[in-house]
């Protein structure tokens, strides 16, 4: 178990509660340092706990989640909003609504299902140990290679045209994903190239070089 609801709320600055190896916690963790909102941090050590204190209470089991006072907020998307709501100052922040164009909105939908299905692969083969040549993790990977292949050929491209913002979601949530793939495997990188340099100007960002991937382990007594 790892924090219980009740101590979160208790807490006088914001509390994400996740995991250091997860590319959703990280996003979170990325917009908070981004927007300078401190922010305590409390890992969830045992993924395969079924106790939804483990989860500050979120009854869908999952990760991150965000506490603040008598709130808690589910869900990475969620959370950085609430985190922007939360923040010292003012910053354009693109959105996936603020998208423009069809391009924009499939290159963000595309991360989206491309960090599902690193998590699909990750738990499913890694975590529970369950066969990798089942069809359900070959289509997985399918679609996942066949994602990163698209937003190789057109992601830097659409990138470099959106309109001027201090913070978007497209970018950080694709840095998520790529450092994340390369922390954890699932699928090589090495054939997307554009998509590997693009990480590495991104991952220049202090936010970036503060929460870097790593497993959690508990503090010994």
């Amino acid at each position: 178990m790892s924090v219980r609801s009740d101590e979160a709320a208790a807490s006088p600055l914001p509390r994400i509660t996740g995991r250091s190896s997860s590319h959703y916690t990280r996003l979170a963790r990325m917009f908070a340092l981004e927007l300078d909102v401190a922010c305590e941090f409390a890992p969830v050590y045992d993924l395969a706990s079924l106790d939804e204190r483990s989860y500050t209470g979120n009854p869908a089991l999952k990760l991150p989640v965000l506490s603040h006072g008598g709130t808690v907020v589910f869900g990475t998307e969620n959370i950085c909003r609430t985190l922007a709501e939360l923040a010292p100052r003012s910053a354009v922040i693109l959105w996936p609504e603020n998208l423009r164009d069809a391009p924009a909105r499939n290159a963000q939908e595309l991360v989206w299902h491309a960090m599902q299905a690193q998590v699909q692969l990750g738990f499913g083969t890694q975590i529970a140990g369950l066969p990798p040549d089942s069809i359900y993790f070959v289509k997985a990977a399918t679609g996942l290679r066949n994602a990163l292949a698209w937003l190789d050929e057109r992601a830097p491209s659409i990138i470099a045209t959106l309109p001027p913002h201090d913070l978007g979601m497209l970018e950080v949530s694709l840095f998520c994903l790529l450092e994340h793939l390369a922390f954890r495997t699932t699928v090589p990188l090495a054939p997307y190239v554009r998509l590997g340099d693009f990480a590495r100007v991104f991952g220049q960002r202090a936010s970036a070089r503060s929460t870097t991937y790593r497993f959690d382990t508990p503090a010994r007594d």
